[in-house]
């Protein structure tokens, strides 16, 4: 692991304040923790195992896929919506093999292939993985595809209360000449938040785990992954997305801690004295 991307430090703080506002983000933070509670999870299918029809890789994308890619297609991954482009988007389900790491829950995992994009500004790496840019960042796809995106809508959201997103990803990293960290987006509602794949030395990039707590600015919102595939002027042209595990919990709450010894005689002689008063 590359601790550089897997420890929350002040900086990461300080870098997330000036976006707190998006999304109702409140934290972005990386490790490799389990944080999630999988038994409330509020996302279907987060663990990518219902509906797999077995035997291996398949792919989710039924439209063309490059060499080494499976020839199998399956329309949709249980639970959740897609959008690719056909003419160029693969991706795979299934036990994948090559992310150089253990699929951290049950025996499948989604892979997000797009090919070769670029974008127009300079990315900026934030010690909690937290991408930003000097603007808005345009990708521009060298064939011309839409980014690949995997999400689903989450329902029976309290508005305002704080909520725990808590997910496992890897990534393409150094392999076919891919030497360098990528990114990817994460969408909560209509806010788009960019976030690092670390760079290894394994044949696909470092695992690791984000936990986004967010505020719910409504009853639904959708959340989405999206990937514009290996970004040609970024770093040795970054990452492709593998992803697992993804767990939605409301946070938990304050508990008031309990009284102490001497608190409780207090309060005990207190209702004492009013009783007597009362009498």
């Amino acid at each position: 692991m590359n601790s550089r991307y897997l420890k929350l430090t002040a900086a990461g703080v300080i870098a997330m304040n000036a976006v707190a506002a998006q999304a109702g983000i409140v934290s972005i933070s990386t490790g490799d923790v389990l944080v999630g509670d999988r038994g409330s999870n509020l996302i279907t299918n987060g663990s990518f195992e219902n509906g797999h029809p077995g035997g291996g890789n398949v792919g989710w994308t039924p439209g063309s896929h490059i060499g080494g890619y499976p020839g199998s297609e399956v329309a949709a991954i249980s639970g959740w919506t897609s959008s690719y482009d056909s003419d160029g988007a693969y991706g795979w389900w299934g036990p994948l093999g090559f992310q150089g790491g253990t699929i951290p829950d049950g025996s499948n995992a989604v892979y997000f292939g797009n090919s070769f994009a670029s974008v127009d500004l300079a990315p900026v790496v934030g010690a909690n993985g937290h991408v930003t840019f000097g603007g808005d960042p345009v990708f521009t796809h060298a064939s011309g595809l839409d980014p690949i995106s995997l999400g689903q809508t989450v329902g029976g959201l309290g508005v305002g209360d704080s909520y725990v997103l808590d997910f496992w990803v890897s990534g393409e990293s150094n392999t076919g000449g891919f030497s360098g960290f990528g990114l990817f987006g994460l969408e909560i509602g209509t806010e788009l938040t960019y976030l690092l794949l670390p760079a290894s030395s394994n044949s696909f990039g470092a695992e690791q785990r984000y936990q986004i707590e967010f505020t719910a600015d409504a009853a639904s919102l959708d959340i989405s992954f999206i990937n514009w595939g290996h970004i040609s002027n970024v770093n040795g042209s970054g990452s492709e997305l593998v992803l697992d595990d993804v767990i939605l919990n409301r946070a938990q709450a304050a508990v008031p801690e309990p009284l102490t010894g001497s608190l409780l005689l207090a309060a005990g002689l207190g209702l004492l004295g009013m009783r007597r008063r009362v009498s």
